[in-house]
This record gives structure tokens, sequence and C-alpha cells, in this order.
């Protein structure tokens, strides 16, 4: 009753905000870019999807548990069904509140515990804003080399810091009374060796390289900007969208990041600054649409009576 609540007033909202938005406009920006630009978008958008399923993978260590799920090319159909019907939860519910479904996802799908579930998710949270604010870093159009290394130095001794707690998360170092339980949360995250394999930061490398030269080759073509500045508004945009305070499908805070980015990469007169935003609409709705067609699809594919243990499924959230 809870998850039929939460998606119908989720869904209701998001349905009296599309009947306010431009799509007249939006429209108009969407004809702008060629057949073979849009195709190759959509293309590129399903590799990201297949990079995040392959990341879950590694992180879980869902080989090392279970060998018997289908694969195809390598990558487990039982995480990718997870990834994508994750995806569309977080791209349609406001407020974030779609992060909520991958614990019960993770426990139904994977037979996963649930506290494990939870720390899994904390940390691919971690690993999208170290990446995110990495990449912003060094590919940020016109940023001083001094600031670039600055903030460099400050994931470097970020990372650092994390390689200590995991070390003292997995040898037992204990917390004293005043950390409570985010603590616990941050040691199950840390403890787990599976979290910290290399593979799973070149995945989530690949996947947001990926996805963020999808959005920038989309609002290049409508707005007529440089790659590099269609970079900056892509980059922008996702990092907007990790704010708490989402509206629904994430309206409006996207759309604000994409053209504040772009509106501080050109020049004042520059006449893509008048299409930023039509242009982010169109780019968030392609986005939207992938996911929600992704996700159905994804869940109209479960196989039919499958179910979790009920020992992973009744695993309790012990923190």
């Amino acid at each position: 009753m809870k998850m039929a609540l939460a998606w119908s007033v989720g869904l209701g909202l998001l349905a009296w905000l599309v009947h306010k938005l431009p799509w007249a406009s939006a429209w108009a920006a969407m004809q702008r870019p060629s057949a073979l630009t849009w195709l190759g978008v959509i293309a590129t958008l399903l590799v990201s999807y297949g990079l995040r399923g392959a990341r879950l993978q590694v992180v879980m260590g869902l080989n090392d548990s279970d060998t018997r799920g289908r694969t195809v090319l390598g990558l487990r159909l039982d995480a990718l069904r997870v990834i994508l019907m994750h995806n569309a939860a977080v791209n349609l519910l406001p407020m974030r509140a779609g992060e909520l479904s991958f614990p019960w996802l993770a426990a139904t799908e994977l037979r996963m515990p649930l506290p494990r579930a939870m720390a899994c998710l904390v940390w691919m949270r971690v690993q999208d804003l170290v990446v995110l604010a990495w990449l912003g870093l060094m590919v940020w159009p016109g940023l001083p080399v001094w600031l670039r290394g600055l903030g460099l130095l400050a994931l470097i001794a970020g990372g650092g810091l994390l390689t200590w707690l995991s070390h003292q998360a997995q040898h037992g170092a204990k917390a004293g009374p005043a950390t409570g339980r985010w603590w616990v949360k941050w040691r199950h995250a840390l403890a787990e060796p599976a979290h910290h394999r290399p593979l799973a930061w070149i995945l989530t490398v690949s996947n947001w390289v990926i996805k963020l030269a999808a959005g920038a080759t989309l609002l290049a073509a409508i707005t007529g900007s440089a790659w590099l500045t269609a970079w900056g508004g892509a980059l922008g945009g996702e990092l907007a969208a990790v704010v708490p305070l989402q509206g629904p499908a994430g309206f409006g805070t996207y759309e604000a990041g994409v053209w504040a980015a772009m509106s501080w990469l050109s020049d004042a007169h520059d006449p893509a600054r008048d299409h930023a935003i039509t242009a982010a609409l169109s780019l968030h709705a392609c986005f939207l649409i992938c996911a929600c067609l992704a996700g159905f699809t994804a869940w109209c594919l479960r196989p039919r009576g499958h179910t979790a243990s009920t020992s992973n499924q009744t695993a309790p959230l012990s923190f």
C-alpha cells in the first residue's frame, strides 16, 4: 500500500507538471538534431545502462556467490533488470524517493540481504559523486590550472581517507557513541571487499563519460554551441540532479543546472543561451522516456514466480 501510494502521488505530480511544461518549444528544439544524432544518443544511452548493470554485478560480487544467473556477453540479466527498474523509479519519483526502490529490488531480484543492498547503494552514490567531480576538474573549459590541481589534491586526500576508513572497517574498528547510525552504514559500505575492485571504478568512469558525451552531443546539436560548452551543460544538469530537493522526475532542477553551466561557459551575447532551457528540456525528456521504456521492459521480462529466498528477504535493516 505504501508503494502504491508513493507511485500514485509521484505520477500524479508528474502528470500535473508535464501538463504545464512548454512542450511546443521543446518539440521545435527536438527537430533540430538529425535522425542520426538521435539514434547515436539513444544507442549511447543504452550502452550506459549496460555499464551500470556491469558495475552492480561487480560491486555486489554477484559472480562470487552465485554463478547461475543468465548472462549476455558476460553481463548478468538480473543485475541489468534491477538497474533498469531502479533507474526508472529514480527518474519518475520526486525528492529522490526512487532510490528507496533499490534495496527492495536487490532483495527480490538478486536475493541480497537488505543491509548489503543499502551498503551497495551508498557506495555507488559515493563513486558517482567522486567521478563527476573528477570529470568536472579534468574537462571543465577555462578552469585555472591551480584550481584543477587543488581539486585533484582534495580528491586524492579523500581517496586516502576512504582507504584508511576501509582498513578500519575491515579490521573491526568500532565507532564511539557520538557517531551513531551513519558510521554503521559507512562501515557496511567500506568493509565489503567487492566495493574496492578497480573494475568498479573503471565501469563508473566509462558510464559517466558515455552518458555526458551523449548529452553534450544533443545539447550542441540543438543550441549550436561548442561541444565543450555543451559538455559543461550536461555535467551541470547531472550535478544538479544530485541535490536531494527534486521535483517530479527532476524537472526544473536538471534544466536549471544545464542552463547555469552553459551560461557560465558561453558569452553573454551567445545565441546558444536562448536555446539552453529548451535544449535541456529536450535532453531531459529523452533520458526520461528511455529510462521509463527500459524500466517497463525490464519489469515485463521478469521471470514469473521469481521471489527472494526467505532468509534474505526478511533480513532486518540493522542500520
